[in-house]
């Protein structure tokens, strides 16, 4: 691993961590100018890179110095290990209370949503934040708004401030939340993911889900957080990514089957894991319908999805 760094000294709040391997300009650029024009909050931008022939580090400096932006590090590996083991670097190289994760081609929503959002997670007490997202695929050079269905699929349960529930369906039925749109206190963050690197190499995501299995809920932020490029990722792309993120997830979730010490509601998320991964994918995709919630988040999805954020009259001038 190289590391070059540039930073200023002072007490940073949140640390925006970038991963890229073999990384689009374009794309870089939009969410670049989403970080740099963010207001009132002190940050630090971490670009991590996994590998690339061409980690197109010298465009990056070239424009952050004409930005005048001197608080980043750029750290690059020699050879490709997965977005976990990219990810985890990058949080050890960071110096921010907080952090939040990005990728190419997303976007933070407006100027002050770092901000905005800090501001309400510290308010909440909790270690972490999921917030909303405008969807939107790129058609004939331009980007074009599109509705789909939100994560995670059921928020009654954070409104309401029922933490067993939200516990089992986020363990249990995967009903996540959009990893784009989290924001989360650094070490509890670092240290799952730790733990978890040689375990799963993508879906770095799991990390928080080991946070809500151990009890550390999130605060349900009901605003825009971030543009999110949908359908292009490794979670909405194509099919040979989603049968890595499936298995990084089984082996996750196996991880956590396998505790034998826990609070009470920690033993029955083991054991439901334990059962649902007890066979094929397609047996588990079933076994899931049959947990308890299971069917009622089924039938939500397919009679009347929660929906993607449509209106970003407030967003950034990037957009």
């Amino acid at each position: 691993m190289k590391e070059l760094e540039e930073k200023n000294t002072g007490a940073i709040e949140i640390s925006v961590i970038m991963a890229i391997y073999h990384p689009n300009w374009e794309k870089c650029l939009f969410t670049l100018d989403s970080i740099l024009g963010q207001k009132g909050v002190c940050f630090e931008l971490i670009i991590t890179d996994d590998g690339s022939e061409n980690n197109l580090f010298d465009k990056f400096e070239s424009y952050l110095t004409e930005k005048g932006f001197n608080n980043y590090r750029l750290i690059s590996h020699e050879q490709n290990q997965g977005t976990v083991k990219n990810y985890c670097d990058g949080l050890k190289a960071a110096n921010g209370k907080y952090v939040k994760l990005i990728s190419p081609g997303d976007a933070l929503y407006n100027e002050t949503t770092l901000q905005d959002w800090l501001s309400f997670l510290t308010k909440s007490g909790k270690t972490w934040s999921f917030g909303e997202a405008v969807f939107y695929q790129i058609e004939d050079a331009k980007r074009k708004i599109v509705s789909a269905p939100a994560f995670p699929r059921m928020i009654g349960c954070y409104k309401k401030g029922k933490p067993d529930t939200c516990r089992w369906n986020y363990v249990v039925l995967e009903d996540v939340a959009l990893g784009a749109a989290i924001l989360c206190d650094r070490n509890e963050f670092l240290s799952r993911l730790a733990k978890l690197t040689g375990i799963v190499k993508f879906a770095e995501d799991t990390a928080i889900t080991a946070m809500v299995y151990d009890g550390l809920l999130p605060a349900y932020y009901s605003h825009n957080a971030m543009f999110y490029e949908y359908g292009t990722g490794v979670s909405t792309g194509e099919q040979a990514w989603k049968k890595r993120i499936q298995e990084d997830l089984k082996n996750a979730e196996l991880v956590l089957a396998s505790k034998e010490n826990g609070d009470k509601e920690q033993m029955k998320m083991s054991k439901a894991l334990a059962r649902v991964n007890s066979g094929s994918s397609m047996k588990k995709k079933i076994m899931k319908i049959f947990q308890r919630g299971g069917l009622r988040k089924t039938l939500k999805f397919r009679l009347c999805p929660r929906k993607s954020s449509s209106d970003y009259s407030d967003c950034g001038k990037w957009w």
